[in-house]
C-alpha cells in the first residue's frame, strides 16, 4: 500500500531511476521481520523491473 501510494501516477522512467531511499529514511527495513523485509525487497525489485521495461517503450 505504501509503495502504491508513493509511485501511483508517476512515469515509468521516474520509477525505474528512483533509489527507493524513502524506505530507509522511514526506518522500514529495520522494523520489519526478515521475512517481511525480503518481501519488501522482492516487491521493489518487481516494481523496478516492470518500470524499466515500460520506460524503454
Amino acid at each position: 500500500s505504501l509503495l502504491v501510494s508513493v509511485y501511483s501516477g508517476r512515469e515509468a522512467c521516474e520509477i525505474a531511476s528512483d533509489d527507493f531511499s524513502f524506505i530507509d529514511k522511514l526506518g522500514l527495513r529495520e522494523n520489519l521481520s526478515p521475512t517481511r523485509a525480503n518481501g519488501l525487497a522482492s516487491m521493489i525489485d518487481t516494481i523496478k523491473s516492470i518500470a524499466s521495461k515500460n520506460c524503454l517503450k
